[in-house]
C-alpha cells in the first residue's frame, strides 16, 4: 500500500526554510554579533563532526542513559510500595513531597561539591529529577488500581506475587510509561544546567564555554544540538510507548 504524502510536511518544511532565509538576511544586515546566521552555525557543525563535538556528545547522552535507569527504576519502586501500602504512603508521602517542592536544579552545586566534577554530580542530578516524576507518576497509578478487579483474583486464590502480575503491574504500566515520556526531557535538561554549572566536557560545558567567549555561532550551534536531542527523544519515546502500550488501542 503506497503511503499519500503529509501536505503538512510540505509546509513545515517550507516554513522552516522561511526562518532559516530570514535569519540569514538578518544576520547579515546586522553583522551576526548576536544573532550569528545559519550557515556560519553549519560550518562550525561541519567542523565539529570531524571529532571534536562526539566526546562532549557521548558525555551528556550516557548522563542522561545512566541517570534516567536509575531515576525510573527507583522512582518506579517507591510508588509502587507507597501507592500499595495506605500506611506508608501516610508516614512518608510528606516527606518525599517536601524534597520534591525544592527546586531540583538548585540541588546541583551540592552535588558537585559532594561528588566532584566529573560526571557522577551529573548522572545523580538527572536520577533525582527522574525518580521525583516516575514516583508521583506511579503512586497515582497504583492507588487507582481497580479495587473489584484485586477482590475478584484474590477469590479465585491469588497470592500476592499473582496479584502484582495480573492486575497491579497492567494498570501501573501506563502511568510508568506516561511518567517516562514525561521524565525524558526533563532528564536532558538536568544535564546539561549540570555541565553548565561545572563540567570538563558534555554539551552543557560547550555551551557555558561559548556563552562566557561571547561565541555566539558555537553557542546557537549547540542550542541547535540540543534541539535535536529534544525532538529525537520525544520520538523515541512516543514510539515506544505506541509500541508498549498497543494492547491498549487493540482493546479499544
Amino acid at each position: 500500500m503506497v503511503r499519500r504524502f503529509d501536505p503538512i510536511v510540505l509546509w513545515q518544511i517550507v516554513v522552516g526554510l522561511l526562518l532559516l532565509a530570514a535569519w540569514e538576511a538578518i544576520g547579515d544586515i546586522s553583522g551576526g554579533m548576536w544573532t550569528s546566521r545559519p550557515t556560519l552555525i553549519a560550518v562550525k557543525l561541519a567542523g565539529w563532526l570531524q571529532g571534536s563535538l562526539y566526546p562532549h556528545l557521548a558525555t551528556t547522552l550516557t548522563e542522561v542513559v545512566v541517570g534516567v535507569a536509575f531515576g525510573v527504576s527507583l522512582g518506579a519502586l517507591a510508588g509502587l510500595v507507597l501507592g500499595r501500602s495506605p500506611i506508608a504512603a501516610g508516614i512518608l508521602r510528606p516527606i518525599v513531597v517536601a524534597f520534591y517542592s525544592v527546586p531540583l536544579v538548585a540541588l546541583a552545586p551540592l552535588f558537585i561539591m559532594f561528588f566532584g566534577l566529573d560526571m557522577l554530580p551529573k548522572i545523580v542530578l538527572v536520577g533525582t529529577v527522574v525518580f521525583f516524576l516516575l514516583f508521583f507518576n506511579t503512586f497515582a497509578g497504583a492507588t487507582s488500581v481497580d479495587q473489584e478487579l484485586v477482590a475478584q483474583i484474590d477469590l479465585m486464590g491469588s497470592n500476592r506475587r499473582e496479584r502484582f502480575q495480573k492486575v497491579v503491574a497492567p494498570a501501573c504500566s501506563p502511568w510508568i510509561i506516561g511518567g517516562i515520556k514525561t521524565a525524558m526531557p526533563y532528564a536532558l535538561v538536568a544535564a546539561t544546567t549540570g555541565e553548565m554549572l561545572a563540567a570538563r566536557r558534555g554539551l552543557g560545558f560547550l555551551l557555558s564555554d561559548a556563552a562566557s567567549q561571547f561565541d555566539m555561532t558555537s553557542l546557537y550551534a549547540v542550542l541547535f544540538i540540543l534541539m535535536l536531542l529534544g525532538l529525537a527523544i520525544s520520538e523515541v519515546t512516543a514510539w515506544a510507548e505506541r509500541h508498549l502500550l498497543r494492547w491498549r488501542h487493540a482493546q479499544g
